[in-house]
């Protein structure tokens, strides 16, 4: 545990230097309360808001129990608390993306949801747990414990104007190669096929892994999230790079790969761009610039020809993670507060609010959400599952240091499929033989649950 103390410490000490005296969010309770619960919110695209008004209706809902929710948000919030975790000053609860979370979990800094997902969720007799959507609850799961929950559903799609399609009189792609004639027309119509985050590679990693499993299956799925040896270098994930590759060398707006995330959405909504891949913060994010008659909507990732997949799965996961770290001066109402952000009270005023899918089966009634996120509703009655990847969060020197150069590379046609393969390939072997490195006991996806052959 002190060799992952040491890693967690070099991790952090930077990027705390770097946030200067903000680095520090010190809650002091006041005179009218008792508990002061301390809430670190991530604010990105989809901004704090909806997350102080759940703070606020809880805090008056526990009064009698001298109970206040101190909720702060900042886009810099992993950098400012790394270092509290460390020294066990943290706040009680952590919302937000880009922890080392497996470096933390062995360092023993988050504390286990398991014993309180076994018991009634909020706001229902049925156990917390089995309200989550199957899957869901996976990225942090480890050993028959889990330590995190996720406070919202993340996927993964291609998104479109239906307006333009109707227009143009151009359909939705079923097959990769209906992928590939879409985009060959959408040029000739003098449109960009497709906006890329180039200055951020890795938003194509999703494309790949599903493209992944288009090609080779769960069986392939299996084989990255084991770190099995060859696993990158099979046939059917260099087959997935070149589609890839070709699908950016071919297809991606000019100058993308020098664009920001904010910039290539931008020229998506003002209909530069026909098409981008992306999650579901889309609409949220870009609600104050997508013009009006704008109809965005979106499809899963089309079989590819001769795969092996099931092309009717979702590349989907759980997403907006909440954290309570073992050294929270009120961890049982730190998670009773998770219980209450994630719940079926909630969640269709989150889906309303901010346009954000619950990870709660039948969470997100389609008459919260408006016609765009009801296209990716659709897309989730329609799966018989969900899948995911789990190499990106768990090796994450790997992802910055190998896979987001590398991708680039593959995307700018510089590197060739079978050698970015190769060099994710070697990448994982020295992430696999590094005795610092925290790798979980992995439970595999059973294809023939998923309509595919083992």
């Amino acid at each position: 545990m002190q060799n992952t103390l040491k890693i967690v410490c070099a991790v952090a000490v930077p990027l705390c230097i770097l946030a200067g005296c903000d680095a520090v969010h010190r809650v002091r309770a006041g005179a009218d309360s008792k508990k002061v619960i301390e809430v670190a919110v991530f604010e990105g695209g989809y901004g704090i808001g909806w997350h102080q008004k759940i703070g606020a209706k809880y805090a008056e809902t526990h009064a009698a129990d001298g109970i206040r929710i101190d909720l702060w948000g900042d886009p810099r919030a992993v950098e400012k608390i790394k270092l509290r975790l460390l020294r066990g000053d943290p706040p009680d609860v952590i919302d937000m993306y880009g922890l080392p979370v497996w470096l933390l979990i062995g360092a023993g800094k988050l504390r286990s949801f398991t014993g309180t997902l076994d018991r009634p969720a909020y706001d229902t007799n049925v156990p917390w747990r089995d309200l989550f959507t199957k899957g869901t609850l996976d990225t942090f799961a480890s050993a028959g414990q889990v330590y995190a929950i996720p406070s919202a559903f993340s996927a993964w799609a291609c998104w479109y104007d239906a307006r333009m399609f109707r227009d143009r009189g151009w359909s939705v792609p079923k097959t990769w190669a209906e992928f590939d004639g879409l985009c060959e027309r959408i040029r000739a119509a003098g449109i960009a096929p497709i906006a890329f985050q180039g200055k951020y590679p890795g938003y194509a990693w999703n494309t790949l892994v599903t493209l992944i499993q288009r090609c080779g299956g769960l069986a392939a799925i299996n084989r990255l999230n084991a770190m099995e040896p060859g696993a990158f270098t099979d046939p059917d994930v260099v087959r997935a790079a070149r589609l890839l590759q070709e699908m950016a060398v071919n297809h991606f707006q000019k100058g993308a790969m020098a664009m920001t995330h904010t910039e290539s959405q931008l020229q998506f909504v003002n209909g530069q761009a026909a098409l981008i891949w992306c999650g579901l913060w889309l609409e949220n994010e870009m609600k104050n610039s997508t013009p009006p008659g704008f109809e965005m909507r979106c499809f899963n990732v089309p079989a590819v020809e001769g795969g092996k997949g099931n092309p009717a799965l979702l590349y989907g996961e759980g997403a907006e993670w909440i954290f309570v770290p073992t050294d929270a001066r009120y961890p049982e109402e730190a998670v009773d507060f998770c219980r209450y952000m994630v719940s079926l009270e909630n969640a269709p005023d989150m889906a309303g609010s901010i346009g954000v899918i619950s990870p709660l089966k039948g969470g997100t009634p389609p008459s919260a959400v408006g016609p765009t996120m009801r296209s990716m509703l659709d897309m989730m009655n329609s799966t018989p599952g969900i899948f995911a990847c789990r190499l990106s969060w768990l090796l994450m020197e790997w992802t910055n240091q190998v896979l987001n150069p590398s991708i680039a590379a593959l995307l700018r046609g510089e590197m060739t499929p079978e050698v970015f393969c190769q060099r994710l390939e070697e990448g994982v072997a020295a992430a696999r033989a590094n005795p610092d490195i925290i790798i979980p006991p992995y439970v595999p996806y059973d294809p023939a649950a998923f309509g595919e052959e083992s």
